[in-house]
């Protein structure tokens, strides 16, 4: 379990929010070009801390949506996978427009945050 990164992210919240700030910085090169598309509280403004997602990015001018789920290292060992599904996404205007969404699922390690960087860069290049 030592190559796991924030391995106890689920049970300690100031752990969870470093791993977001982790997240932030790693994905910083999306700014301005990405905004988040998903919930990730509950209606009293209470965080999920569930990691589903840890991030979230939508370019609703090229109709692309990305997440990351994180996963707990104790309960799923090491993983990555990686798909692509058809979504729709909210316009400026309000309305919802077809778009294709990529669904990252990880356990954390130095090797699949490199990983999906990688993938992510690579899904919001430009055309």
């Amino acid at each position: 379990m030592h190559d796991f990164l924030f391995a106890d992210f689920l049970e300690d919240q100031a752990t969870y929010a470093a791993l977001q700030a982790y997240w932030q910085t790693r994905l910083a090169f999306l700014d301005g070009r990405c905004a988040p598309y998903l919930r990730t509280s509950f209606a009293n403004g209470q965080p999920f801390y569930d990691g589903n997602p840890i991030v979230n990015l939508a370019d609703r001018h090229a109709g692309k949506a990305a997440r990351i789920v994180q996963h707990c290292p104790r309960e799923h060992g090491h993983g990555y996978t990686s798909f692509e599904q058809a979504i729709e996404l909210a316009g400026d205007d309000g309305q919802h427009r077809p778009a294709r969404e990529k669904i990252i699922v990880l356990t954390l390690t130095q090797d699949t945050a490199q990983r999906a960087e990688a993938e992510l860069r690579a899904w919001f290049a430009p055309a």
